[in-house]
């Protein structure tokens, strides 16, 4: 199924361990981005910053920094699981016959439900 928004996304990395809420109010210029490039180097998890001086909106940052986070984000054992998909999706034959496009009908139906993880 897929995450509804990003807030849904955002609990579910904070639930996994793969979040770090900024609680305080930061310089979006300096320290967010040193602060940012820091984790990032060290591979570490996602950064919300909750208030940015000057912003009623928080800032999610590297949410997809790393191959975990990434299947997560696509609900997926492995990235492997994805390219598959796609592959299969760049595969297809137009169908023939009837029957064919009945069978064509299920696989786009099936493709919705992935392309709305996207």
């Amino acid at each position: 199924m897929a995450y509804r928004d990003l807030r849904e996304f955002v609990r579910k990395l904070e639930k996994e361990g793969e979040l770090t809420r900024i609680r305080t109010e930061v310089d979006p210029i300096l320290e967010i981005t040193e602060v940012t490039q820091r984790v990032t180097r060290a591979k570490g998890p996602a950064l919300l910053f909750e208030r940015p001086r000057g912003s009623r909106v928080p800032l999610l940052v590297n949410a997809f920094g790393s191959v975990r986070r990434m299947c997560l984000a696509f609900e997926v054992g492995a990235l492997e699981e994805v390219a598959g998909r796609i592959r299969g999706f760049l595969d297809m034959q137009s169908p023939a016959g009837l029957l064919d496009k009945i069978k064509c009908c299920r696989s786009w139906r099936s493709w919705g439900h992935f392309f709305r993880r996207l």
